[in-house]
C-alpha cells in the first residue's frame, strides 16, 4: 500500500512539473516593470501590456555582457518592439549586467533601485522562469524596502504547463528550469519555495 501511495505521489509530481514552476505575484502600481533578457517575443508584449496599464512605471530591460543570441535573442530590436507596443523610449531604462544569468539581472536591478526611487518592482518573464526569477530577486533584495512581484507572460508564450510533456519546447524548458532551480539553490542559496 505504501509503495502504491509513493508511486501515485511520484506520478503526481511528474505531471505537475510544469505547473509547479509557474507563479504569479501581482503587484499593484509598480514603480518599475522589469522584462528579463531573452525570449523577447514572449516577455516584451506582456511587459508592454502591464506598462500601458501603469503609465507612471518605468520599463527596465537588462543587457547581458556580452549580449548573444543565447542570452538576449533580439537585444538591438527591443526598443523598437516596445515602441510598436505603445511604450515610448523615454520610459525605458536599459541596465547592463555585471554578472550572468537571472541572478545577475537581480543584482543589476538592485543597483539600479538604489539609484532610483523604486519601491515596487514587477518582474515579467516566461512562465516556466517565474519561480526561479522571483526567488532570485527576493533573495537579492532581502533587507531592502523594495516589494517584488512577478507576472508570467502567459498570453504571448507557447508554454503549456498543464501538458508540459506534450511539446519539445515545454519538455526542454521544464527540464532546464528544474536543473536551474537546483543550481540556484546550491550556488546562490536561493530557496525557490519561499
Amino acid at each position: 500500500m505504501a509503495l502504491l501511495l509513493l508511486f501515485a505521489l511520484g506520478v503526481g509530481v511528474v505531471l505537475s512539473a510544469g505547473t509547479l514552476l509557474v507563479v504569479t505575484r501581482p503587484l499593484e502600481r509598480p514603480d518599475a516593470i522589469i522584462s528579463l533578457a531573452s525570449h523577447e517575443w514572449e516577455r516584451l508584449p506582456a511587459a508592454a501590456k502591464l506598462a500601458r496599464a501603469t503609465p507612471a512605471a518605468l520599463v527596465i530591460l537588462t543587457l547581458p555582457q556580452p549580449a548573444t543570441v543565447y542570452n538576449c535573442h533580439d537585444c538591438s530590436g527591443r526598443l523598437d518592439r516596445l515602441r510598436r507596443l505603445g511604450i515610448p523610449p523615454d520610459r525605458v531604462r536599459i541596465i547592463p549586467l555585471t554578472a550572468p544569468g537571472t541572478y545577475g539581472e537581480a543584482l543589476a536591478a538592485l543597483a539600479f533601485a538604489r539609484r532610483t526611487p523604486i519601491r515596487r518592482l514587477l518582474i515579467v518573464t516566461t512562465p516556466y522562469h517565474t519561480r526561479r526569477s522571483l526567488a532570485a530577486f527576493r533573495s537579492v533584495f532581502d533587507g531592502t524596502q523594495v516589494e517584488i512581484g512577478v507576472e508570467p507572460a502567459t498570453d504571448s508564450s507557447p508554454a503549456q504547463p498543464e501538458r508540459w510533456w506534450a511539446t519539445p519546447y515545454d519538455r526542454a524548458y521544464v527540464a532546464y528550469e528544474w536543473a536551474a532551480e537546483l543550481y540556484y539553490a546550491l550556488r546562490y542559496r536561493v530557496a525557490p519555495w519561499s
